[in-house]
């Protein structure tokens, strides 16, 4: 569990966060009849939506312990009132005799996912009557989208699959049917992320849970993409920029990347197919480095790096260049493993 002692964050933060997928389909339409991928229909971009990452954070968050209140109805299908149940018998005080402080404290030190992305209170039960109808989340997603367009595989499969049904007899027999298995080829995707301030007062947001942030997008693209339609994704480039306590903050960090490749954009097919570009957001932060307070920063060794300048590097390469301009003293380049603390 999360001591909540230390005092809500301060400042802001913008998050840029990079993963590539490869063979995979990272966020199918269940509004298709095959659980297409979504593709922006203009720019043959993949978008994946915010809601999809949550359910990876959520997921780590559970593996790492934690308790939530947006439970993975994969894992146990439980009734909107079994997650508030569920989260009330975690909480350490009963509603009958706690105060609705207490208790409001209590609830978000307990719901992990509530202190991070927020809830809407819509259920009638004995925790929900003194808690506030809604939670605005702090920490916030857009849809991710590729900096490219995609290639869809082109060897799409027949899925047999085998379904249990009553026959006649009130027995059991096995019926199968089929599936198209739909994925894109490759694609880099981008997510921009906020962490406000102000909304993390509702939610008692803490340093301690920032941090964790930190790590858990990491570690959640990691660990939790291992259904078969989800498998082939990696985190390539986490980027948190905390700035100053002003409210300022520049705005979608992740448009400011993109990708630099000699190949169609639908033939890109790897990491060694392109440069991440990172050249316009290094020379914004350079920018505004006067309201940065520090730039939090990890990257995977696979990917070469577009510079200012015309430059390529690999990660070190990049975290010297934010070294130059920011100062080391405001350069936080880290190893995810390293960092974890649960």
């Amino acid at each position: 569990m999360t001591d909540t002692n230390d005092a809500t964050i301060q400042n802001r933060s913008e998050i840029a966060f990079v993963i590539d997928a490869k063979d995979t389909n990272p966020n199918g339409d269940p509004l298709t009849a095959d659980n297409e991928p979504r593709i922006d229909p203009v720019t043959g971009q993949c978008v994946v939506t915010d809601v999809r990452l949550k359910r990876y954070l959520r997921d780590q968050l559970v593996e790492d312990d934690h308790v939530v209140l947006i439970a993975n109805p994969n894992d146990e299908v439980l009734t909107r009132k079994e997650m508030y149940d569920a989260v009330e018998s975690e909480m350490g005080v009963s509603t009958d005799e706690a105060e609705p402080e207490e208790l409001l404290e209590a609830f978000v030190k307990t719901a992990a996912d509530v202190r991070y992305f927020g809830a809407t209170i819509s259920l009638d039960t004995d925790l929900a009557e003194d808690l506030p109808n809604q939670f605005e989340g702090p920490v916030q997603f857009n849809h991710g989208r590729s900096y490219h367009e995609v290639a869809r595989n082109t060897e799409s499969k027949q899925l047999a699959t085998v379904i249990a049904n009553e026959d006649d007899d009130g027995g059991k027999k096995d019926q199968g049917t089929f599936a198209t298995d739909n994925r894109i080829s490759y694609g880099v995707i981008g997510f921009g992320g906020r962490i406000n301030d102000n909304a993390a007062k509702d939610t008692h947001l803490t340093e301690d849970d920032v941090e964790r942030l930190d790590t858990l997008c990491w570690r959640a693209l990691k660990n939790q993409t291992v259904t078969r339609s989800k498998a082939g994704q990696q985190p390539r480039l986490y980027i948190r920029v905390e700035y100053k306590q002003d409210g300022f903050e520049i705005g979608r960090l992740n448009d400011r990347i993109g990708v630099d490749s000699d190949l169609p954009e639908d033939e890109i097919r790897g990491t060694d197919d392109f440069n991440l570009d990172v050249s316009e957001l290094v020379t914004t932060l350079a920018d505004n480095d006067a309201r940065i307070d520090t730039v939090h920063i990890t990257a995977d060794s696979a990917v070469t790096f577009a510079l200012p300048d015309g430059e390529t590097g690999d990660r070190e390469a990049l975290y010297t260049v934010l070294n130059d301009i920011l100062g080391a003293e405001a350069v936080d380049a880290y190893d995810v493993y390293e960092r974890y603390v649960n």
